[in-house]
């Protein structure tokens, strides 16, 4: 797919301003507008107050230069000027600092915190840029941006198929593909609207598929796009196309919000056609899915599926083969082995959950849940429930476990469970007690369950036909027909169906454990398993794949439906059905001075790496 971009970048002024310019600290440019979180203006004694707060600048092919100053509140109310004491940041790349003064780039716009820090103490502000951007890629004429500025033709535009109107998007998701069907246009023009400026970008049909194309942004272009909408809300953009005789079409207008803050740690998950634990670093630019524990680290027959890890990434527990004939941890880092437990029937717990501090595991069984430690695998105690009970997860304070108590009647654990009940334990007096019956048994199947990052909210899968969560092969498992995701707050109430990110088979709901600021309000991250269609490459019900959407927990508590439309995962294999995306705060790996250190990978940046990020 031909992804480089002619050298042709124009910067539009759009207001006046002082480009090319030193702008004095003590110059105050602008209130940073409604969606902006704004500048710290705390009176504390020991706080930071920096000028020009809120700065907002046109960019027009020069840089802005900004000489900022920070002011520290002493107790008398009084200021004293911290400037050359503090350490300045910023949080988005739009330019370098020197010292207190910052220097812009002049290749984009887009909304950054500007930091000063002093011991303990950081005071913020932000900076908003403003810029407009055309870029033709090489499957675009180079006179592409003059063919556009005709009277559109009702009926003549292009059919945008993906990404799905009003998705919200991390700001380093990577990789967005726009999927669209010409309608006779053979030049393409993608206009998106922000705050900090326009973005035009124009491309033919870089890559045709199902009767429609496809148009992937290569780095340079989404870094443009998603750092000129990052923090400013929903934006709007529209396809525009042109065909060979002039006629000019336009479709109505889509909704894209790319959020604030970047998303951190990283995602393990079952590539069922590999049989691997694969993984994606998040945080890492240009980095590639990598396969982690495959069959032949693990002694597996056939396929290493279930899995779990500690919240901080350093400890794994896996399961091999279905039902499980093996229960092994390993350490992250090295991959070497703690314990393995089993080896053949009867099996080994299917499921399992670390505490919040890696220190002790809870596994799945027959009997009961079980608490184990986690060098050997030894039972801690006697079981914490007394009937079959599977799935549990731990809240990130370590009180409360959330489990299903199901009706499966084996001698062994099942993988698979069917009349599903959501149940709770706590922690209470040092020992683990019943809690809440979060979802009751109503003849359908209650599965999955999740606490969210804050301990607030349960997510869980529900089954309307009582379909055991097994389904019928490797394939289904994690995604039965009408599999759907619902969320419960933890403390009991009405549940809410996820209708708005709804798919076919959607399964395994799991949460990014990290909380996430958009625009001053509180997010969370979701990914699941789908079978719904990715847009033109291929149709509802084909293939499993990992989806992903942002939990807007005030919606949530409002009694409406928190989470958005979804978009896929783009660093996976798109040929393999994907499952289980188990979510760490750090992706842990060993250091190395050169590939020689890393026994078969390769050294980058210090680290071991399977596949080399992408420079």
């Amino acid at each position: 797919m031909p992804k480089s971009i002619r050298p042709l970048l124009v910067l539009l002024a759009l207001t006046a301003s002082a480009a090319g310019c030193t702008v004095e600290g003590s110059r105050d440019t602008g209130t940073g507008g409604t969606d902006a979180p704004g500048a710290d203006v705390s009176t504390r004694p020991g706080a930071i107050r920096i000028e020009p707060a809120d700065a907002e600048f046109t960019v027009e092919g020069s840089p802005i230069v900004i000489d900022y100053r920070a002011f520290q509140i002493q107790a008398d109310g009084s200021e004293t000027e911290v400037t050359a004491a503090a350490t300045w940041s910023s949080t988005v790349d739009l330019g370098t600092f020197a010292g207190a003064q910052f220097t812009s780039r002049t290749d984009r716009g887009g909304l950054t915190n500007i930091r000063a820090q002093l011991g303990a103490e950081t005071g913020a502000t932000t900076l908003l840029l403003r810029s407009d951007t055309i870029l033709v890629t090489d499957t675009a004429p180079a006179d592409a941006p003059t063919r556009f500025g005709g009277t559109p033709v009702a009926g003549a535009g292009p059919d945008v198929v993906y990404p799905v109107d009003g998705a919200m998007i991390p700001p380093n998701l990577g990789e967005l593909e726009f999927h669209y069907r010409p309608n006779g246009s053979t030049v393409f023009e993608l206009a998106i609207g922000t705050r900090a400026g326009n973005v035009r970008i124009y491309f033919g049909c870089p890559e045709s598929v199902g009767g429609g194309c496809i148009y992937t942004p290569d780095r340079t272009v989404w870094e443009a796009v998603s750092t000129a909408a990052a923090g400013l809300g929903p934006v709007t953009y529209t396809l525009r196309g042109v065909d060979d005789s002039g006629r000019l079409g336009e479709a109505p207008a889509r909704e894209l919000t790319v959020a604030t803050e970047s998303i951190t740690g990283g995602l393990y998950y079952w590539n069922a056609g590999g049989g691997s634990i694969d993984r994606f670093e998040f945080g890492v630019r240009g980095a590639r899915a990598e396969t982690f524990l495959d069959q032949a680290r693990t002694g597996a027959a056939f396929c290493v599926g279930c899995h779990t890890l500690s919240r901080d990434g350093r400890r794994i527990a896996v399961g091999t083969d279905i039902p499980t004939t093996t229960f092994q941890v390993f350490d992250v880092a090295t991959r070497n082995r703690v314990f393995s437990m089993g080896g053949g029937f009867p099996s080994q717990p299917n499921f399992a959950v670390f505490s919040p501090d890696a220190s002790q595991l809870v596994t799945s069984g027959p009997m009961g849940l079980t608490l184990r430690d986690v060098t050997a695998g030894t039972v801690v105690g006697s079981a914490i429930t007394s009937h079959p009970s599977s799935m549990p997860d731990w809240s990130f304070d370590g009180n409360h476990i959330v489990y299903v108590e199901h009706s499966v009647a084996a001698p062994f654990d099942v993988p698979g469970v069917s009349g599903g009940i959501i149940r709770t334990l706590d922690y209470n007096g040092g020992a683990w007690v019943a809690g809440l019956t979060l979802v009751p048994g109503d003849g359908t199947n209650h599965y999955y369950p999740a606490y969210s990052p804050d301990g607030n909210w349960v997510v869980y899968n529900r089954s309307p036909s009582n379909t055991n969560s097994m389904g019928s092969d490797e394939e289904t498992m994690t995604g039965v027909p009408d599999a759907q995701l619902w969320v419960i707050a933890a403390t009991g109430g009405t549940p809410m169906h996820l209708a708005r990110a709804g798919g076919p088979a959607d399964s395994w709901p799991k949460w990014d454990p990290t909380s996430y600021l958009d625009r001053g309000r509180t997010i969370f991250w979701l990914a699941w398993s789908s079978r719904r269609g990715f847009g033109l490459r291929y149709v509802d019900g084909d293939r499993t794949q990992l989806w992903m959407a942002a939990f807007d927990p005030a919606l949530a508590s409002a009694g409406m439906d928190p989470v958005l439309p979804a978009f896929r995962l783009p660093f996976q294999d798109i040929s393999t059905g994907n499952h289980i995306a188990q979510w760490v705060t750090s992706i842990e790996r060993m250091g190395c001075t050169t590939s020689a250190d890393c026994g078969g990978e390769f050294c980058y940046d210090g680290r071991c790496y399977e596949e080399v990020p992408l420079e």
